[in-house]
């Protein structure tokens, strides 16, 4: 049986190798940060005139009632193809994502669902967020324009 200390040294060691491995795995991701980049998009939505907060007088409680939108759901989130001019423009990764939520209608005193969809593409460790399409929810596939 291996001494204590022994036994010790080699699990430090082994843990260190894990840290390292797992650094570098994050840093070979080409989506790393991406639902950091969400977070902020949910955020930015709070705080836009699509999310109008209930006047006092709603007598709105709980969820939504301070912000205007609640249950916000990241629906779909899938990989997009790059362009060329993407790829001379040295983006790296880029990703179509779907969230549904619900939002205060003051029209009508109540939360009704709302969606969009946006295109995120990474340059360095900068994520951008563009408007996309409307997209079916479930799969991210923008539909298809009527002709």
């Amino acid at each position: 049986m291996p001494p204590i200390t022994h036994t010790a040294a080699v699990a430090a060691a082994l843990v260190g190798l894990a840290a390292c491995s797992t650094e570098r795995a994050a840093d070979a991701d080409p989506y790393a940060g991406l639902s950091e980049a969400v977070r902020d998009w949910r955020q930015d939505l709070v705080a836009s005139p699509g999310c109008p907060a209930p006047a006092p007088e709603a007598g709105v409680e709980g969820p939504g009632a301070r912000d205007g939108c609640r249950s916000f759901a990241e629906t779909c989130k899938v990989e997009a193809p790059l362009t060329e001019a993407e790829r001379a423009e040295g983006v790296q990764a880029k990703a179509l994502t779907g969230l549904r939520w619900e939002a205060w209608d003051p029209a009508t005193s109540e939360f009704r669902n709302a969606s969009a969809a946006a295109y995120f593409t990474r340059s360095g460790e900068t994520w951008t967020r563009t408007e996309a399409p409307p997209v079916n929810l479930s799969t991210c596939q923008p539909f298809a324009a009527a002709d």
